[in-house]
This record gives structure tokens, C-alpha cells and sequence, in this order.
């Protein structure tokens, strides 16, 4: 199972086909074609309605527009032709510089694509008005197919235009910043080190190595940053260890690789099992270990739980190379790291009865404690809710406002009717405004395209089932697909979005709605999503012991009367998708509204809208305006303490909490490993989206947070100490401690991995979401080693772009930034990460509150070990571990319901076997030991446990949701797993002794 590391990726960089001066003039030049044609068409073109006869479909209709005033409009479609013409060629121009400002592939394949479609509707504009030109100068009378025809160019030719136009705004505003800064690189190169993102704050030392020579090799530059407030001196990556270390190369089905030029130690053709050699890569400079512990997820029930086992755990510990966690084992983990400095050694932290415990005890509802923290909590959430919806509001408002004046400028159908009787908001008109006429033209081109496309189709097949390779079978393949997209973009364009714009209005005014009516209607909406937020993220519901009928139906069926903690599944998803229902119709009419309405408004408010959704979408970073933030200083509150000693009291001590205000904990400093304690690997996970990565349905990968590197294996890895100086201070403040524990535990969040849709855009509408958007390792190698100037910056901040990607699920593998989120979406025990790393003892502590009987997440992180490790693992008597296994207390029949819940045992072994030799101090072998500890009732336990659980039907199973546990929980839990940690000691003294 090796270990080495893979280098930097050895391809030689591309030669760079422009300099940032040259594109940055170039980006301007290509403005000059545009110029010149709006100036021409300004100076040349009468003012006359053209587009109303543009699209005037038949000869009549168009007599009615130009009758009288032939010549001019011949003058105005020609001085159009010109500027079509002008416009396109600057298109044109910014998608060819645009090529080099994009150096990703999917990048330039929406350059491609738009220069096709830029290509198409100039042609299509070309050609329309000449054909109306022809048709003004023909004395006599015209028949209806010049005007016919004109019309169905023009309704192609409109979208193409306008989303080339788009694109190219964005293309061209990209390139000129770019390059803009890469001029300003290039110009500071020989006064300070060139900065890739300088932004004016140097916050480099004399002794940085980044302030070298600027040769263009890895890691002789360092992004600018503003970084995050720290009292110790900044750690240092060693140079004996790369930078960056790519993922494993994937190929899509276009063909297209990434990441790009990687060269990879197991990439040798002939050696089998590649896919688990790679992923059985961990990070530089990590050996394999004799000792390892994971603790698994499970919020405050699995904190307290590892608190008691790692007490009395406290001897092998202390011996132990990997500590991995993931979720509520991190809490209690974290605390330990936090807690550990120069006069507290991990010999005396987070001992029975020292001020840390006492502390972690009384904070145990860390969550909120008190009315008042209650309220802080809700407003918490009531405001994510409000900013979150405003947001979307406010972008689809702006979106509708565009719509609207294209409709008014260019109706290919006709809308104008509309704007007069929705922007009135008459509580007593009664009379609804008239179905969108729709153009006859305009409708049959959507037939024609969609004909098109069927017969490209049935070509398509024919090429293909004639000859599969042949690359006219591949062309064909494309053009119909942009034929089907294109035949769904124009049946939106000329019937959907008309007919929902009719629908808001008709809706309006057939209900009588008023502006006090509709906020009413606005404030209802905020509160169901509010209160189904709530629901979500609070809602807890345990199954208690069954009585009476039910009772005896179980003995009939042969159940026990096992209490569960279960969510209350079936209602909990109406009310989601009822709530998500509710929201649709809301934006939905609220795009109608607008796109029927929005050329009508005042003119403040069409300069308001968008002008607030540009200030606030660009200046607010999404993460931090969700829960995480929240979430992360709650859970600081009670487990990030160390202990000091208050001056003038002869020694007494206290657990006082860190001030991140002042302190902030970076992982490469204060997650670094201590004396006489393992090292810290925070499990946690990275959405994915789609099948690249991911096999279907899983839509998660491993991502780790530690002090020597960042990320995992599916998405590479990252010096940590590097990302904290390159990353900006609102991404910087996530890469610490306090905030890897609040990240592997961000159990409920806009994505899940393979758990409930539903809930998951739920909580990205509702801003009620935890996890955050890290750096992706993989997409780093770009920003660090690519040609300067056309290579994309690191964020600044999480800007509404990523909002939006949590709201339709896009996560792509190659994007700048990682939706991380809880480690259990990935595995909830952190065992696979604890092998990867290859031990020959592999402790696992694991109280993810499975429902029994069987242990399914210490079930499916086997399978998982498998698959992507090629490890196997057997078991001894895991049934031992099923409740009602074990021998019963007597009396029996007292105790029959507590007898039901015990099983034989609660810790339980296994053989580990890898693929590979462990190489552990020159002793190779690839056998080990696996020791699963789990939380579950025995007959051996403790007498207060005892007569705990029998009062307590749920124990020891209470709802992850439940995260205000109160002392008794706290005891009985913290007590469960020091029992469970004296059981496994043995057993480790007994394989030493061995």
C-alpha cells in the first residue's frame, strides 16, 4: 500500500500566444468594430419602428408599417445590416482573445460555441434584412414569404444574439481583468514579487520564501491575501514535500481530461489495481503506523461518547500516530487539539474532573441554553432566510426587467398589453387582459426546428450504424444537439415565457390583488419556507416502546419492542416539497410579473433592482451568510477552551474559551501534531455532481483537514500552510480548527452526498446550511503554475454564484471552490480514512446511533474500504453485537424489555488485509487488526448505566438531531464510552502482551 507521493505535474507550461499588455489592448480593439457600427447606424438610420416590421409576418402587416415611408426604412435595415455586421465582428474578436483568457476547456468550448452561434445569427440578420430591403424596393405588389421568412430569421436570430452577447460581456470583462492584472503583475515584477492576485497588501515577510527570484516554478509566488488575524508566527510548508498533489486523471465522455499534465506515481501502464493504488495515496510525507484511532459522527451523542473512550484510552493514545474524526467525534477531538499548548500535555487534558471537562459539561447544549440564546438562534436563521430570499428575488426580478424590455424592443410576441393592467394592482378590476397573440412565423420556425432536428437525428443514426468512427457521425451527434437546444430555447422564448407572463397578470387581476395583498402574499411566503426550515433542521421524533395492541402485534410478528430514534420521514417530505411547491409558484410568478411589467416601471425602480442585486450579490460571501458561522462559534463556545490560571488565586485553574476575534487558529499551527499526541485528520466530504468522479448516486468524495495537507484523493492535495497564505481572509478564517470541526460536522446542508434532494435545495432557499466552499486542490495547479495572466485568481469571496450552485446542485470536480460539508456524507466512522493511511491497529470508536440490529455504517465503510482501497476486513462474531444477543439480567420477566436491547458484546475484532506490504519501521506485512467499539447495551455494564437505559427506552440511540443534551445524557454517554474504552485497552494490551 504505498505512500509516495506524486510530484507536481511535469508538463512543460503552453508558450503564452499574447502578454497581458497585448490582450489587454487587444480586448479594447475589439470594441472599435462595435463602435463604428452603432455610430453608422445612429448617423444613417431614419427613426422608424424597424423591428415592428421585422416581424410583421405577412405583406399586409408590413404596408401597414412602412406604407409612405419605403425609402427610410430601406436606409435604416441597411445602416442595421452594417452594425449586425460590426457587432458580430466584435463578438468575434472578444471570443478569439477570450480564447486565450480561458485556458480550461470548458471555457473555450462556450467560446466555441458562441462564436458558431455569433457566426449563425449574423447570417440570419444578414439575410433578413435583406430580404426586406428586396421586398421595399419591388414596385408592385409583394407576396407574404419575404416578410414571412424575415420574421422566423429574426426569431432565431434574436436569441442567438442575445446570449452571444452575454457571453461575450462576460468573456470580454474577464479578459480585460485579467489581463489588466496581469499588466500590473508585470509591471511591480521588479520592485516586489509578482502577485497573481496583488490587490495592494504585501503581507509577506523578509524570510517568506515566496519572495524569491520570480522563476515561474510551483511555489516561487503566493497568491495576495488579506489574511485573517494570528498571534503565533506563520508556519512554513517544508521543502522537502511538494505544494500540490494532483488527483487521479479522469476522462469524460467528450474526451476531455482533467486534470491536465499529470504525471502520477502508480500512471505506469501494466501495474493492476490503479484505481486502488491512488486512492490508497494519502498525502506527503504521512508513514504507515502500528496505531490509529477514528471516531465517528454522530453530534453531541457521539462527542460525549469519544470524550469517555478517549479517557480511558488515554495509555495507546498517547502512542498513536492518526487520530481521524469525523462530525461529533471531531467536537471532542478538536477541543483536545485546542486545549493541548507548552504547559498542558495530553497526559493531563480533558482529564476526569478537569476544568475542560467541567466546562464541556455545563456547555453541553451548545446549540442555544436559554431563552435568549433561543431567540439569537432564530433570528440567526430568520436572517439567512430573508438574505437568501432577497437575493433570489432580487436576481430574478432583474432577470424578468431584461426580459421585459427585449420583449418591448423586439416582441417576438407581443407583450405590450400586459404591462398597463399588472402594474395597476386595481383591488377592484375585474377585467383580465387578452391571451398573447402569438406571431404565425415565429411559431412555425419552432416547427421547422424541431423537424430539423428530428431529420438530424435520423441522419445521425444512419452515419453511426454505418460506420461509428467516422468523425461525420460525431459532427452530427453535436448539431443535433444544439438543434435541440436551440428548439427549446426558441419554444421559450416564443410561447412559454409569453404565456407565463399572461399567467402572472391574468392571475393579478382575476384575484384582485393589491400591493398590500401581495406583500401579504411575499410575507406568507418567507414564513412557511421559515418555519419548514425549522422543521428540517429541528425536528425530532423518537419512537418509544410500544404498548398495549401494538405490543402484542410485535410478538405476533416476531419484532422486539426495540426503541428507535427515527425521523418522522413520510410528512417531513410532503412538507419539503409542498414548501419547494410554493416557492416555484412564487418565483414563477414573480419572473412573470416582471417580464410582463418591468419596461413599465419607474425609472428608479428599473435602475434599483439590479444595481442592489449587483452591490449585495457581489459584496456578500454565501458562506457567511448561511449557518456556518453561527454554527462554528456555537460550537467553539463549548468544546474550543484551555485552561489557565488565574493570576493572584495561588494557583486555580479554569477552562477559558479561545477569542477568535483576536486568535485565530490556522490548522497548519494549531492543528499541528503535539507531543505524545497523534496526529489530527478532520474527515470531511467534497460535493461532486454528475458521474466524473463519483459512481452514481453517491455525489461525494473524501476531503481531510489537517495541519500538513488539504483534500483527499479524488480532489487532490494542498499545503495547508500554503492555501492560508494564498487564500483571502473570508475563505482564510475557514481554514482553521474551530472551523474543520464545524465543516466535518455540517450534517444538514445544501448537499448530501446521496441523501434527500429535496431537503438539500431546501436548505440552500432557506440559507439554513452549514459546511463551506474551500479551495479545490485539483483546480489549484492552474492558479499556481499556469501562464499568469490568463489563469483565474483565487476568490475573493463565495459570491452569489455559488448560492446559485447550491440551489440547482452544481458542484463540477474541476471548479475553483469545493461544497465541503459533513464527514458522514461520504463515511460516518472515518475508517476508511484511518486505513488509507495504513495502520496495522485500527481502533474504531463508533457511535453513529445505527438503528439495530445491525451496525449498517460500520457495514457500508467496509464495503467502502473495498472498493475503493481493495481492503478486506472480516469480522469475529459481529452478531454478538445485535441487541437481544446477549444473556438476560434476571429476573426475566422485569426485565424483559431491557434483556431485548443487550447484546453479547460491545467491542468486537477483525482481520484487516490490504493489497499491498505495510512498511512499519522495515516490519512489512499486509495484515492488521481492526477493533470496533459500539455503542450498545451488555449485561456487564455499569449499574447506573443500567437502570439509565431502562428508564430510557432510546438509550443508546437518541436522535443526531437532538443536540441539547442535558447532564444525565451527558453522564450516561460520557460514561458508555469510558466503559467502551477500557474494553478496548485490554484488548490492545492483550495483542502487545501477544
Amino acid at each position: 500500500m504505498p505512500h509516495s507521493s506524486p510530484p507536481l505535474p511535469t508538463a512543460a507550461r503552453p508558450a503564452r500566444p499574447v502578454t497581458a499588455k497585448q490582450g489587454f489592448l487587444r480586448a479594447w480593439a475589439a470594441l472599435v468594430p462595435a463602435a463604428l457600427g452603432l455610430a453608422y447606424f445612429l448617423w444613417r438610420a431614419p427613426d422608424v419602428d424597424l423591428p415592428r416590421l421585422q416581424l410583421a409576418g405577412t405583406a399586409t402587416a408590413a404596408k401597414e408599417v412602412y406604407d409612405g415611408h419605403a425609402s427610410a426604412f430601406r436606409d435604416a435595415l441597411v445602416a442595421h445590416m452594417v452594425w449586425v455586421a460590426c457587432g458580430a465582428a466584435t463578438l468575434l474578436l472578444v471570443f478569439q482573445i477570450g480564447h486565450h483568457a480561458y485556458s480550461g476547456l470548458r471555457g473555450r468550448q462556450v467560446s466555441l460555441w458562441a462564436v458558431i452561434a455569433t457566426f449563425a445569427g449574423a447570417v440570419f440578420g444578414l439575410a433578413e434584412n435583406g430580404l426586406l430591403v428586396g421586398a421595399l424596393r419591388v414596385h408592385g405588389r409583394v407576396g407574404d414569404w419575404p416578410f414571412a421568412t424575415a420574421t422566423a430569421l429574426e426569431t432565431v436570430r434574436w436569441p442567438l444574439l442575445a446570449v452571444s452577447t452575454v457571453i461575450g460581456a462576460m468573456v470580454w470583462a474577464t479578459t480585460v481583468f485579467r489581463a489588466g492584472r496581469g499588466m500590473r503583475k508585470e509591471t511591480a515584477s521588479g520592485e516586489k514579487p509578482a502577485d497573481p492576485d496583488d490587490d495592494g497588501d504585501d503581507h509577506r515577510t523578509p524570510e517568506d520564501p515566496a519572495n524569491a527570484d520570480d522563476s515561474g516554478d510551483a511555489g516561487d509566488f503566493a497568491y495576495g491575501h488579506e489574511a485573517a488575524p494570528a498571534l503565533s508566527p506563520r508556519h512554513e510548508h517544508p521543502t522537502s514535500t511538494p505544494e500540490l498533489v494532483p488527483p487521479w486523471p479522469v476522462a469524460e465522455a467528450d474526451g476531455r481530461v482533467w486534470p491536465t499534465g499529470v504525471a502520477h506515481p502508480h500512471a505506469e501502464p501494466g501495474i493492476p489495481s490503479a484505481h486502488w493504488r491512488y486512492h490508497s495515496t494519502t498525502a506527503p510525507g504521512r508513514q504507515h503506523a502500528r496505531l490509529g484511532f477514528c471516531v465517528s459522527g454522530g453530534g453531541i451523542r457521539s462527542a460525549t461518547v469519544t470524550l469517555g473512550a478517549l479517557q480511558a484510552l488515554r495509555r495507546s493514545l498517547r502512542e498513536a500516530r492518526y487520530l481521524v474524526s469525523v462530525s461529533g467525534g471531531g467536537y471532542t477531538v478538536g477541543a483536545m487539539q485546542l486545549a493541548l499548548n507548552d504547559t498542558l500535555t495530553s497526559r493531563d487534558a480533558f482529564t476526569p474532573g478537569s476544568p475542560e471537562e467541567d466546562h464541556l459539561r455545563r456547555h453541553s447544549k451548545y446549540v442555544a441554553d436559554g431563552t435568549g440564546q433561543w431567540l439569537v438562534a432564530l433570528g440567526v436563521l430568520l436572517r439567512g432566510l430573508l438574505a437568501s430570499l432577497f437575493l433570489l428575488a432580487a436576481a430574478t426580478g432583474t432577470i424578468g426587467l431584461v426580459l421585459s424590455w427585449a420583449y418591448h424592443e423586439v416582441p417576438v410576441t407581443d407583450l405590450a398589453h400586459l404591462a398597463r393592467p399588472g402594474i395597476r394592482f386595481c383591488a377592484h378590476c375585474t377585467a383580465t387582459p387578452p391571451r398573447p397573440s402569438f406571431r404565425d412565423p415565429a411559431v412555425w420556425t419552432i416547427a421547422y426546428a424541431l423537424v430539423a432536428t428530428a431529420g438530424l437525428w435520423l441522419l445521425w443514426l444512419v452515419v453511426y450504424v454505418w460506420d461509428r468512427a467516422d468523425q461525420a457521425a460525431r459532427w452530427l451527434a453535436r448539431a443535433f444537439q444544439a438543434f435541440v437546444v436551440l428548439t427549446l430555447a426558441l419554444t421559450a422564448v416564443v410561447v412559454v415565457l409569453p404565456l407565463l407572463a399572461w399567467s402572472a397578470v391574468y392571475l393579478q387581476t382575476r384575484l384582485q390583488l393589491s400591493r398590500p395583498d401581495a406583500t401579504v402574499g411575499a410575507g406568507l411566503t418567507v414564513l412557511v419556507t421559515y418555519l419548514a426550515a425549522l422543521v428540517g433542521t429541528l425536528w425530532r421524533r423518537r419512537q418509544t416502546v410500544r404498548r398495549g395492541l401494538s405490543r402484542v402485534m410485535d410478538v405476533v410478528r416476531g419484532r422486539s419492542g426495540l426503541s428507535r430514534a427515527v425521523p418522522n420521514g413520510l410528512l417531513q417530505y410532503l412538507m419539503v416539497w409542498a414548501v419547494l411547491l410554493v416557492l416555484l409558484a412564487a418565483f414563477l410568478f414573480l419572473l412573470g410579473w416582471t417580464t410582463a411589467t418591468g419596461w413599465a416601471w419607474p425609472l428608479w425602480m428599473q435602475i434599483c433592482v439590479p444595481a442592489v442585486l449587483l452591490f449585495i450579490g457581489s459584496l456578500l460571501d454565501q458562506t457567511w451568510m448561511s449557518l456556518h458561522p453561527f454554527y462554528r462559534r456555537r460550537l467553539a463556545s463549548a468544546f474550543a477552551v484551555r485552561r489557565e490560571i488565574l493570576p493572584g488565586t495561588h494557583g486555580t485553574q479554569v477552562a477559558r474559551p479561545y477569542n477568535f476575534a483576536t486568535e485565530t487558529t490556522t490548522l497548519s499551527e494549531y492543528g499541528a501534531r503535539k507531543e505524545s499526541f497523534p496526529q489530527v485528520i478532520f474527515a470531511a466530504a467534497a460535493n461532486l455532481s454528475g458521474s466524473d468522479r463519483t459512481p452514481p448516486g453517491r455525489r461525494a468524495v473524501s476531503y481531510t483537514l489537517s495541519h500538513d495537507y488539504v483534500g483527499g484523493p479524488d480532489v487532490g492535495y494542498a499545503c495547508t500552510a500554503c492555501l492560508e497564505q494564498r487564500s483571502k481572509r473570508h475563505i482564510a478564517r475557514d481554514l482553521t480548527v474551530q472551523s474543520a470541526v464545524a465543516i466535518s460536522g455540517a450534517a444538514f446542508a445544501s448537499a448530501m452526498g446521496a441523501q434527500a434532494r429535496a431537503f438539500q435545495m431546501l436548505f440552500a432557499l432557506s440559507n439554513a446550511r452549514l459546511g463551506s466552499w474551500l479551495p479545490n486542490p485539483g483546480a489549484l495547479a492552474e492558479q499556481w503554475n499556469a501562464p499568469r495572466w490568463p489563469s483565474p485568481p483565487a476568490p475573493l469571496i463565495r459570491r452569489l454564484p455559488y448560492l446559485l450552485r447550491e440551489v440547482f446542485g452544481r458542484y463540477p470536480m474541476d471548479d475553483r471552490l469545493l461544497l465541503v460539508t459533513d464527514g458522514g456524507h461520504y463515511e460516518n466512522l472515518g475508517l476508511v480514512e484511518l486505513l488509507r493511511q495504513g495502520v496495522r491497529t485500527a481502533v474504531c470508536i463508533d457511535a453513529s446511533g445505527d438503528i439495530p440490529p445491525f451496525a449498517t455504517t460500520l457495514a457500508q465503510a467496509i464495503a467502502l474500504a473495498h472498493e475503493e482501497l481493495g481492503i478486506t476486513i472480516a469480522l469475529h462474531d459481529a452478531t454478538d453485537l445485535v441487541p437481544g444477543s446477549g444473556d438476560p439480567l434476571q429476573p426475566p420477566n422485569v426485565l424483559s424489555e431491557l434483556n431485548a436491547r443487550l447484546s453479547r458484546t460491545a467491542v468486537i475484532t477483525g482481520d484487516i488485509t490490504y493489497p499491498e506490504d505495510l512498511d512499519i519501521d522495515g516490519d512489512r506485512s499486509r495484515h492488521g487488526t481492526l477493533i470496533v467499539a459500539r455503542t450498545t447495551l451488555t449485561k456487564d455494564l455499569p449499574y447506573e448505566l443500567l437502570s439509565y437505559a431502562a428508564a430510557h427506552p432510546v438509550f443508546p440511540h437518541d436522535s443526531t438531531s437532538d443536540q441539547w443534551f442535558d447532564h444525565q445524557q451527558f453522564d450516561a454517554y460520557q460514561t458508555l464510552g469510558h466503559w467502551l474504552g477500557k474494553r478496548v485497552q485490554e484488548l490492545i494490551d492483550e495483542a502487545e502482551a501477544s
